[in-house]
């Protein structure tokens, strides 16, 4: 029986190039909502970002622009600032599982380079596939996600020796 790859080879004539990410690593800092402090449990939390510089235990929030701003000044959440649970148990760290929306917009504003993604807790696969998210056009977070995120080595999937199908 002919597999969907040797029909691919028999009908175009080339082989199909095939790459799967490695499983989605926890999210240290993140809080306890999803159990195994994941970013792959809603439609929205699936960027791994580190917010805070936790070395020596001092918590401090980063600085994600030349203004000096913050993540939480950025995307206008101050009220909600919640670096005490990222530094706190029962997964203490730097970074917290943030909306696809609010990694677009801080894209938007300080630019990829100055975006803080911690790439192996990060569902990039399922953020490559989104269009929008919270009203937000994807399209530039999905470039720098693949620039910051790049895909493993591929693997060229071997050649059958399975006759074409005549169709």
């Amino acid at each position: 029986m002919a597999t969907l790859a040797s029909l691919v080879i028999s009908i175009l004539g080339f082989a199909m190039i095939t790459c799967e990410y490695p499983p989605i690593q926890p999210c240290p800092g993140e809080g306890p909502r999803y159990g195994d402090f994941k970013c792959n449990h809603d439609r929205t939390h699936r960027v791994c970002a580190q917010l805070v510089d936790n070395s020596d235990g001092k918590c401090q929030e980063l600085s994600w622009s030349d203004k000096k701003q913050t993540f939480w000044q950025i995307t206008g959440q101050e009220q909600w600032n919640w670096k005490t649970k990222v530094c706190s148990e029962p997964n203490p760290g730097d970074s917290w599982c943030i909306c696809m929306w609010a990694t677009a917009g801080l894209i938007d504003k300080v630019g990829c380079e100055n975006v803080h993604i911690n790439c192996a807790a990060t569902d990039v696969p399922y953020l490559l596939g989104a269009e929008k998210d919270g009203g937000w056009n994807l399209d530039k977070a999905r470039k720098c996600i693949k620039e910051k995120c790049p895909e493993p080595e591929t693997k060229e999937e071997e050649k059958t020796k399975e006759e074409p199908l005549n169709l």
